[in-house]
């Protein structure tokens, strides 16, 4: 189940990404492209976890702890922080501030990074 929840924040994260490149004029193809190639590495990343979680049990590979387990966890809070930075690019006043403080850094869609 926790690859499916992670699958479910990148995808949310690609969504609010696209609505915000929409939303404030920014779409690019290219941009888009780049963007999923980077979400396909997520996703190789969660199989390379899931295989060493397997190959643990028949290999000594030197660690014994579950990898995609935290893989997983890692990308999801990831990814969260990614929605909310898109979402406050959509309309800052759409996100708390402090939830927003709670990622810090989110500039709440000043586009001056």
């Amino acid at each position: 189940m926790s690859y499916l929840i992670t699958c479910a924040f990148i995808a949310l994260d690609f969504i609010t990404g696209l609505v915000q490149a929409i939303a404030t004029k920014t779409f690019s193809s290219s941009i888009m492209r780049e963007g999923l190639f980077h979400k396909v590495g997520l996703l190789l990343v969660i199989l390379l976890g899931i295989l060493i979680d397997y190959a643990q049990g028949y290999v000594d590979l030197g660690v014994t702890i579950p990898i995609a387990g935290a893989v997983c966890g890692y990308i999801c809070v990831m990814e969260v922080g990614s929605s909310i930075e898109n979402i406050c690019k959509i309309d800052p006043d759409l996100m708390p501030d402090k939830l927003v403080a709670l990622f810090g850094g989110l500039n709440g869609g000043d586009d001056n990074e």
